[in-house]
């Protein structure tokens, strides 16, 4: 598994909601948020997605909403390009190119979370 970090923007007049991602670098992609509960954090899909507000940005960022990628099918080496579409609520699609970065995280680990 690996995750992406980024900031949206939201250049429009209207709030956007990202529903889903993908990039031909991996099987499955999943949106994902992180909540705390009682002292202890777990990760979790996002239901309804990332909402950016009109004008506004969503931060995307380790240990809390950030872009999930499982079952990576090759390495993923900082530098390297890393294409992504967004899929919007209303069906219209966004596309952007990620450089891949060395992040040595918050040393999470993972357990089966479907």
């Amino acid at each position: 598994m690996s995750a992406a970090f980024a900031t949206l923007v939201n250049t429009t007049g209207e709030a956007v909601t990202v529903v889903a991602a993908s990039t031909p670098v991996s099987s499955s992609v999943e949106l994902h948020e992180v909540v705390g509960d009682g002292g202890t954090t777990t990760m979790r899909r996002k239901q309804g997605g990332f909402v950016i507000p009109a004008g506004g940005r969503h931060v995307l960022q380790p240990g809390g909403d950030h872009i999930m990628l499982i079952g990576v099918r090759t390495a993923v080496e900082p530098g390297v390009e890393v294409p992504f579409t967004l899929t919007l609520k209303d069906g219209r699609t966004v596309s952007f190119i990620a450089v891949a970065k060395d992040f040595a995280g918050a040393n999470e680990s993972y357990a089966s979370h479907e």
